[in-house]
């Protein structure tokens, strides 16, 4: 019992719990709404105990943070239509996933990633592949994709977030001092790759084998500026041979079994969109995003990066190109730290992975918060590493 209290008046303790109660909540729950409780707590916890963690309002980064989420804020005040009940919910969003990079930020400050937290996300993560591969066999859905339980019910969703978790299980079959945990995780690896496969989604298979790759390079190759340089080589390599599969007729259909999935007509539609309607501002955060191609409908732009111009504009998407950038920068300004590889690799995972899906930037707790906003924390933590007088 003194061990549960001990726990429970230890903040970052709690907000370690509450985390990883957010990722499980993403993984079991099929309710947006419900799998949110997990984060109002967190939201609550870091509310009242702001006088312990004020101090990182002095980071740049966490004002380049609030700047992006603030500015998409107010876009929800021209967005069409205007209602005041859409601002009210962007706003809880907005706060939500502020104290959630905050939160997560303290945390990896604390060392709570190398203790604890990292490996708890990645047995919720491996359970929640089981999970979802038992399903499959049992059910044998018609269109022969894996899909995920709870909110990841969408296949391509589903399989970045099983690449998070391969890569979290890498990550911990490199670095675990335990044999019997690395060779558990080993394995989880190997079973969240069978999970991406089985997901027959062509973002997700090239996504996650970057994601896994850059994080591997990291591993491996000691000087950061030799890892920007392998880095820049593997996508040049993947980049050519990406094209020379498309050139041929023998091999598109492999590379792009249905087409081009409607994505240059959705593309087209949003930047005319943007270009006549909000170049520099946007059309606000809450105006929809639906087009129609051919007599379908498709329900957001598939493209992270449109999604946010198309809400904020050119000037949310610098914001947005910023923190990415500043992001980046923290983490190979501590490229020898184990988390920044981490985060390297899962940046590695989303930035291409969202060229050809996503459109949430800003919502309530999903798997942007993980491909995205995770990373960003991390890179936070380090920033937050820093004495005050160096900021």
């Amino acid at each position: 019992m003194s061990n549960l209290t001990d726990f429970l008046r230890d903040r970052i303790q709690l907000n370690s719990a509450l985390i990883v109660l957010s990722f499980v909540s993403v993984l079991l729950l099929t309710s947006q709404s419900a799998a949110s409780y997990a984060t109002y707590l967190l939201a609550l916890a870091m509310l009242l105990s702001v006088k312990d963690w004020n101090d990182v309002f002095q980071l740049p980064m966490l004002w380049l943070v609030a700047m992006l989420l603030g500015y998409l804020f107010l876009s929800s005040f021209w967005s069409d239509p205007f209602l005041w009940r859409e601002v009210f919910s962007t706003c809880i969003r907005v706060l939500l996933v502020f104290m959630f990079v905050v939160a997560f930020a303290e945390c990896q400050l604390r060392g709570q990633l190398r203790r604890w937290l990292g490996r708890a996300l990645a047995l919720a993560g491996i359970a929640a592949v089981v999970a979802a591969l038992v399903v499959y066999s049992m059910t044998d859905p018609l269109d022969g994709r894996l899909q995920g339980l709870g909110q990841l019910r969408a296949h391509v969703g589903a399989a970045l977030v099983f690449g998070i978790v391969l890569i979290f299980m890498l990550d911990s079959a490199m670095s675990d001092a335990s044999p019997w945990w690395r060779g558990l995780a080993l394995v989880g690896a190997m079973v969240c790759a069978y999970a991406v496969f089985l997901s027959d989604s062509r973002n997700a298979w090239f996504s996650v084998a970057i994601g896994a790759g850059v994080f591997l390079l990291a591993r491996q190759v000691k000087d950061p500026q030799r890892f920007v340089a392998s880095v820049a080589t593997l996508a040049v390599v993947l980049a050519a041979l990406l094209a020379a599969l498309l050139v041929s007729d023998d091999t598109r259909e492999l590379v792009l079994p249905r087409g081009d999935s409607f994505r240059p007509d959705i593309w087209s539609e949003i930047v005319a969109r943007i270009a006549d309607h909000g170049l520099w501002f946007g059309l606000g955060i809450n105006t929809t995003d639906n087009v129609i191609v051919d007599g379908f409908e498709f329900l957001h732009p598939h493209n992270l990066y449109l999604s946010v111009a198309y809400q904020g504009g050119l000037i949310g998407l610098l914001l947005f190109i910023l923190l990415l950038a500043a992001t980046l920068a923290r983490l190979l300004e501590n490229y020898h730290d184990h988390d920044a590889k981490l985060a390297l690799g899962i940046l590695g995972l989303a930035l291409p992975a969202y060229l050809l899906d996503g459109h949430a930037l800003v919502d309530k707790v999903g798997s942007t918060w993980f491909l995205l906003w995770l990373p960003v924390a991390i890179a936070l933590g380090f920033a937050w590493m820093r004495p005050a007088e160096e900021l």
